[in-house]
């Protein structure tokens, strides 16, 4: 059987403050759309999207959760960090609090509820909005690099590096040279709400309610 049919699956976690665009950059990465007003995930959600390994002939699937920034939600996504071989931590750079935020919690939360060595990867979206900027990037690089964590600078909005960036993830995964996303695939949506304490549901989202279950 071929690596096309069993493909690696790598677990990526989205995590950062609420409205920094989580979600947005996991719809033009998957949907390849942008959607300018959209609603706070009840929970989270989850995604997927292949990119095949084209020098190494295997498939990698990337399975990325969408989790929701509500401090009131925090118990039910730091359940996921734990098995997360990427953690996505984004920030909004035309909002200080947002990278702030950042480094006194959602870094700190993945380090230690996850029970493997977890890539972090800082992203700084809203690129498009360069004009507007708070956040100081040397600061951002600078502070990357003492976490040992990669660093992306992306727009959800106009797609600017979103598909570079999870083509970085798949090469320093395989070690492929050459890899290329895989389009026009039945990729599955999913949200989940707590049920009890470290307990959540998982159900399919229908096509029809995709649009009202966003999040940034």
């Amino acid at each position: 059987m071929n690596d096309n049919q069993n493909p690696e699956i790598i677990k990526i976690v989205i995590i950062g403050q609420s409205s920094v665009g989580k979600t947005s950059i996991i719809s033009q990465f998957v949907e390849k759309t942008f959607q300018q007003d959209v609603q706070s995930t009840v929970g989270g959600s989850f995604n997927s999207k292949s990119i095949k390994c084209e020098d190494l002939n295997k498939t990698l699937k990337l399975e990325i959760w969408d989790t929701a920034g509500q401090e009131r939600y925090r118990s039910v996504t730091k359940m996921f960090y734990k098995d997360a071989d990427v953690a996505l931590l984004v920030y909004d750079i035309t909002n200080l609090s947002s990278f702030e935020d950042l480094q006194s919690y959602w870094v700190q939360q993945v380090l230690e509820c996850s029970l493997k060595k977890t890539m972090l990867i800082i992203v700084a979206n809203k690129s498009d909005l360069i004009e507007k900027e708070l956040v100081d990037e040397e600061e951002v690089r600078n502070y990357a690099k003492s976490i040992d964590a990669h660093f992306f600078i992306v727009s959800a909005k106009n797609s600017e590096s979103v598909n570079e960036m999870f083509k970085e993830i798949a090469k320093k995964f395989s070690g492929a040279k050459k890899v290329s996303i895989i389009d026009g695939e039945e990729d599955n949506q999913y949200q989940f709400k707590k049920m009890r304490k470290d307990s959540v549901r998982v159900n399919k989202i229908k096509d029809k309610d995709k649009k009202k279950k966003k999040c940034c």
